[in-house]
């Protein structure tokens, strides 16, 4: 069924888009808390840990794709949108130039310093070897990694959502059936997980290039707009995202540095199995968020505000809705779901299941955070978008980190999110009426 964002009913368009946005999302997440599953079958807790430990590796690379590949996407809808048609392709075609150069360099710096990154990461004896051991490996693929995500979004916005979602499938059912064999049947430990990993991002790259032999969408795998002229839009556009997960990442250096020197080994196993379950929730209001934007931004090129307007209410409905259900869920079931990964380790569980408890208490504002921040990069004001990025991301929670535990020594680490999101809700809010307001005065001179 094809997709007519100008003309289509908002709701049709956003359901359209949501199924399978939503479906890859939580599919991926479910393969990542999978991947931590077998880990914690095959390797032990240390190993849950260890992983927790890589996840500021992964959060830059997807920083650096994620930037390029929404930020080039939301300028291809709004081109599209005006009717721009060679414009699209050029963003696309540089998208892509840029996403290879910049990701090359930055796993061959990353190789070289690769012992120093680990220490940096607070890991010492058996669990930095295990870091070592997965890093190691992903690192040599996280340039295939960082083009698959920037064409994915790419494929998504170009009318596409459902090869997205198919790629993404894909790539999770192969990452847990490899999962199974490298790491409990041949007992290649870490090593073996990240190989699983690689290869379902080969995956997924494969099924992606797909769309551009199909007639479904307008883009083309051309040389035609090489160079680097656009990218400066882009990385404009797409600093934002950028922002939310580098802070990301710098927010679990700092966790695990915190954890590492005031608490102990537990606590960062505790924290990475909340970072890996957290991630389901997370990923579904992007996955939301995946579904308004490329409405957002082809209406808001093609100035039609109300539509606009529309998508926004879905989204803050829907990402708010989730953030509640997933917070009903946790608070009947946060010991099951700790001992499903730690098995019968009482004092881990109940940690754990104290952790999850605090971040999942976050979802319902983080739904709100997040979808402001989508409407702002959206229409390209991504200095709005960034405020709210980085206050979310690091600022609040630096202070929930340093502040938080002298406060409330049991579990004021665990309420740092919570107090970030709350915090950065007020001035979403506070951005968020400006802009209705400068609609509304638009619309009266208009």
């Amino acid at each position: 069924m094809s997709i007519n964002l100008k003309s289509d009913p908002i709701q049709k368009s956003f359901i359209q888009y949501l199924l399978p946005a939503l479906s890859g999302m939580v599919i991926k997440s479910i393969f990542i808390m999978g991947d931590a599953w077998f880990v914690g079958k095959g390797v032990g807790a240390e190993g849950l840990g260890a992983i927790s430990l890589t996840i500021p590796a992964f959060s830059l690379f997807t920083a650096i794709a994620m930037m390029i590949g929404i930020g080039g996407a939301a300028l291809m809808s709004i081109e599209f949108g005006k009717g721009n048609l060679n414009v699209g392709q050029t963003l696309f075609s540089q998208a892509m130039l840029v996403t290879a150069i910049i990701s090359t360099m930055t796993v061959s710096i990353a190789l070289i310093w690769l012992d120093d990154i680990i220490r940096l990461m607070g890991a010492t004896g058996y669990m930095a070897q295990l870091a070592h051991d997965y890093l190691g490996i992903m690192l040599k693929f996280f340039v295939l990694y960082a083009l698959a995500w920037v064409m994915s979004c790419f494929v998504r916005n170009d009318t596409n959502p459902k090869l997205a979602m198919y790629a993404m499938s894909a790539g999770a059912v192969t990452n847990l059936v490899l999962d199974y064999f490298f790491v409990l049947q041949f007992g290649w430990g870490m090593k073996g997980a990240a190989y699983a990993t690689a290869i379902s991002q080969a995956v997924i790259a494969l099924i992606l290039l797909s769309h551009f032999w199909q007639p479904k969408g307008q883009l083309r795998l051309t040389v035609q707009g090489l160079g680097l002229d656009k990218v400066g839009q882009i990385l404009k556009i797409g600093t934002p995202t950028f922002f939310i997960e580098i802070t990301s990442a710098l927010t679990i250096l700092l966790f695990n540095y915190v954890l590492l020197s005031q608490f102990g080994e537990s606590y960062i196993i505790a924290y990475g199995l909340t970072a890996n379950v957290g991630v389901f929730a997370l990923f579904v209001i992007v996955g939301i968020n995946q579904a308004c934007q490329p409405i957002i931004s082809f209406n808001h090129g093609a100035n039609l505000p109300e539509r606009v307007k529309a998508t926004l209410k879905l989204g803050l409905v829907t990402s708010i809705g989730s953030g509640l259900l997933f917070l009903a869920v946790i608070g009947l079931f946060s010991e099951t779901v700790a001992r499903f990964y730690l098995g019968d380790n009482i004092e881990l569980v109940e940690l754990s299941a104290t952790a999850l408890l605090y971040f999942f208490y976050a979802t319902p504002l983080m739904g709100l955070n997040l979808v402001v921040a989508n409407l702002f990069q959206a229409i390209a004001k991504p200095n709005q978008a960034t405020i709210i990025s980085l206050a979310r991301g690091f600022v609040f929670v630096a202070l929930g980190v340093i502040i938080l535990p002298s406060l409330f020594p049991i579990n004021g680490i665990w309420a740092s999110i919570l107090f970030a999101e709350a915090m950065t809700a007020i001035i979403s809010l506070g951005l968020l009426l400006t802009f209705i307001k400068s609609q509304k005065m638009a619309a009266i001179h208009t």
